[in-house]
């Protein structure tokens, strides 16, 4: 678990770091959205990842056989979670709406690749 913490800490720092960089590079497609929805975009999924990965490692640990339907049901929630911060975000700033939705997105898939293949590792050492 601690780990996964380090490497998700780091994994913030960095997507933190390029979103700031990219507001500066990519002036005009990210200049609508203010760069503190991109900061709370980041921190948002670092912070629901980072639980949904302590659920799953904990229930695994609890009940090994219940893993899969576990692992589901967190995906689920944690899905439909995403889609109310995605649509709150878009109605807080309606003029960069698409290009919130476009960043999210690519949060989206860094996040979830990362806690893939953390929970593959874990799973073939347990």
């Amino acid at each position: 678990m601690k780990r996964y913490l380090v490497g998700l800490a780091l994994l913030t720092i960095v997507m933190v770091l390029l979103a700031l960089a990219g507001k500066l590079v990519a002036m005009p497609f990210l200049a609508p959205v203010p760069t503190w929805m991109l900061t709370v975009a980041v921190l948002y999924f670092a912070i629901a990842y980072g639980v949904q990965y302590w659920m799953t490692v904990s229930s695994v640990n609890k009940h090994p056989k219940a893993f899969i339907q576990f692992f589901l049901a967190t995906t689920v929630g944690v899905l439909f979670l995403h889609l109310v911060v995605l649509i709150g975000g878009m109605m807080l700033n309606t003029t960069a709406a698409k290009r919130f939705a476009v960043v999210f997105l690519i949060l989206y898939v860094v996040y979830s690749v990362y806690m893939t293949i953390s929970l593959v590792q874990f799973m073939r050492k347990a």
